[in-house]
């Protein structure tokens, strides 16, 4: 059963709106429905989710769940809902860690009038010890999740920036899209397997910051004609031995641009942003449903206008309808403290800018600047954290790789409370305006 929260938060942290009569507050923890709450042992760390509405109404989700962020029990499991995201089933596992083989970043895709949901993951068949290890692989169910297909690899092409004759690593967060000529569009990133190991104490795979990596793509054009599953074709793009990246602030030389997610705008182009070391998100734009892609940029708030302020965070962009174009990210990009990492920790509290496809606002604009015609309002504060309280597991809690769902004229924000319990929060229409 869900259980409704209302946390008593200072102030300070939590923005309080009143829309019209409407009202919101930022607070993750107020008035949400938690799918699943942690527990002990591999249950302890939940992340990643990645939420789809059947089109019979049914809602499932899946997410990574672990002792701790990749340790050797990391299992890809799912949950689903049957009244609209309000009660939850217990979660199942779609792919189990098994003798050291984990499984990780599992991406749900829903084939449009049908029961059949792809699970998309990469799964680490040889049990290397170094963490997102092996190549993706993918189950499927058309029972909304009761019973899941077996196993199938999808062979990923190798890059330069891989290391011949060793393991390929990566990790899946772009969630998958259906292009306009019926494709299936699914966002990844891959590592260089040597910048992983530099020696940082208290870092067990070496310094996240120096991971040389590069955002590609996976397609599968015949996903809505082909029910086989050993007749789906797969390609990744771009087509290439490099994928999409930017430089690294500090770094100029070093490859830096992860987790990809993916918006078709009202024109048919598709855009891509990603996290960066810029200190910016970037973006890019595919003219061909996801096949060539354009270099990465930092992305604006108008045509030629100021660049957007975030740091190595998750920054998921997604369309309406009616054209809007609603993009999640932090709007600021200070360093919190004097830790290690300490770009990395600024993901809280999460802004919300909504944006409209503009073409002449870009006319006579070098590429970089042209913000693919994008032009985005004033952010507003989103999502924020809360303290739970001294004593309790991981006590300051804030939104991780969230999701926004648009159902029936509503919106759902789906993510993790601190990579601890799954959630589902609505959010009024009118913050969207």
């Amino acid at each position: 059963m869900p259980h409704t929260i209302v946390a008593p938060v200072p102030e300070a942290e939590t923005v309080h709106y009143d829309l019209h009569g409407v009202k919101y507050s930022s607070c993750i923890h107020d008035h949400v429905t938690i799918v699943h709450r942690h527990g002990q042992g591999r249950d302890l760390t939940n992340q990643q989710p990645c939420a789809v509405i059947l089109s019979d109404g049914t809602w499932m989700m899946c997410w990574t769940q672990a002792t701790e962020e990749a340790a050797k029990d990391e299992s890809v499991v799912g949950a689903v809902s049957r009244d609209g995201g309000r009660t939850w089933s217990r979660p199942f596992f779609i792919e189990e860690s098994i003798d050291e083989r984990t499984a990780s970043w599992g991406m749900l895709f829903a084939v449009p009038h049908t029961s059949r949901v792809y699970c998309i993951y990469w799964f680490n068949e040889n049990a290397f010890w170094l963490r997102d290890a092996g190549s993706l692989y993918f189950r499927f169910t058309d029972d909304r999740g009761v019973t899941w297909s077996e196993r199938r690899r999808i062979s990923i092409p190798r890059h330069a920036l891989d290391v011949d004759g060793e393991e390929q690593h990566g990790w899946n967060t772009g969630f998958p899209i259906l292009t306009a000529d019926g494709a299936m569009l699914l966002g990844f990133a891959k590592i260089h397997p040597p910048s992983m190991t530099r020696d940082e104490p208290g870092h067990m795979y070496g310094d996240p910051d120096f991971w040389h990596s590069e955002s590609f793509f996976l397609r599968c054009p015949n996903v809505l004609s082909e029910d086989d599953p050993a007749k789906l074709e797969f390609q990744v793009t771009p087509e290439g031995p490099v994928g999409l990246w930017a430089p690294h602030v500090e770094r100029p030389e070093q490859h830096f641009a992860q987790e990809p997610y993916m918006a078709i705008l009202p024109s048919g182009r598709i855009i891509a942003t990603m996290r960066t070391r810029t200190l910016h998100p970037c973006y890019s734009v595919s003219d061909d449903g996801g096949i060539t892609w354009t270099q990465a940029v930092p992305l604006r708030f108008t045509p030629g206008g100021e660049k957007m302020k975030h740091p190595a965070g998750p920054c998921p962009i997604t369309a309406t309808p009616d054209g809007r174009v609603i993009f999640l990210f932090r709007n600021d990009n200070a360093p919190v403290g004097e830790r290690h990492l300490s770009y990395w920790r600024n993901r809280d509290p999460i802004h919300v800018t909504v944006g409209r496809e503009m073409p002449l606002a870009a006319r006579g604009l070098p590429p970089e600047e042209a913000n693919a015609g994008l032009v985005f309002n004033a952010p507003k504060v989103l999502l924020s954290g809360v303290n739970i309280g001294e004593g309790e597991y991981k006590p300051y809690r804030t939104a991780q790789y969230a999701q926004l769902l648009h159902w029936a004229g509503r919106f759902f924000a789906v993510y993790s409370s601190e990579k601890t319990d799954m959630v589902v929060k609505e959010i009024p229409a009118e913050m969207f305006g």
